[in-house]
């Protein structure tokens, strides 16, 4: 059995280390400029038809803390206690709790009215070298990526959160229905976490067979392609 060449091995164990190199780096930029936030219930909330249309600045440097409870912010004061907005990569963070009964469940309590559903709205989110392409979502305690769920079972995190243009995502905050949580009186304790991630593409580049959101493979892909390239190239050899 001949060997690879010792040029071959060394452009071999070169891209080897590319790959190794490429790997470990991370794989979310994050975002890159400030982003408002938006509540707007044009049904008020329940037991006052007042419409609600509130905008909040988040900067870069505070993304880990957002919009939350006490805050200070037009949006903070309406917040319960324990909830949040936060931006964490390229994912945004949202808690939200029950704030009225109904018959079918706890609600989060803001309403929609005339067609408009009451939500929050992210908007100028911008990931540098990116184009958000989509968006995905799931509903697990701790923003984790399994696990419990606040959600009832007869609501799809997915039919709640929604890609309004390049820029701006938004979550409807009236189709919310959160699962019981326990026996206590009240609704209280109920209240689900959203962990929404963006799908993005490369600036530049379409969809593409191997990847729908990326029409160019990632770096670390492409270097596997080339590892096996030239592992099958030695194999030809050898035959």
């Amino acid at each position: 059995m001949r060997l690879v060449s010792s040029p071959a091995r060394r452009l071999l164990g070169a891209l080897v280390g590319s790959v190794i190199a490429l790997c470990a780096s991370p794989a979310l930029a994050g975002f890159q400029s400030n982003i408002t936030v938006k509540l707007i219930a044009p049904g008020g909330i329940t037991g006052d038809p007042t419409p609600i249309n509130l905008s909040q600045l988040v900067t870069t440097a505070n993304f880990a803390t957002g919009v939350h409870t006490g805050g200070g912010g037009p949006i903070d004061s309406w917040m319960l206690a324990g909830e949040e907005v936060t931006f964490v990569g390229e994912t945004i963070h949202v808690r939200a709790y029950a704030g009225a009964e109904t018959p079918a469940g706890s609600i989060t309590g803001y309403l929609g009215a005339g067609g408009n559903h009451a939500r929050y709205e992210f908007d100028g989110l911008s990931i540098a070298g990116k184009t958000i392409v989509g968006v995905g979502v799931t509903s697990f305690d701790g923003y984790a990526a399994s696990g419990a769920s606040g959600l009832a079972p007869s609501v799809l995190a997915a039919n709640l959160v929604h890609l309004i243009d390049a820029d701006t995502i938004s979550l409807y905050l009236d189709d919310i229905l959160f699962a019981d949580r326990g026996p206590t009186v009240g609704s209280s304790e109920d209240h689900a976490d959203f962990l929404i991630t963006l799908i993005t593409r490369d600036n530049g580049t379409g969809p593409g067979p191997t990847d729908p959101g990326n029409g160019v493979p990632e770096p670390a892909t492409l270097a596997l392609f080339m590892v096996a390239a030239l592992g099958a190239s030695a194999a030809r050899r050898r035959a």
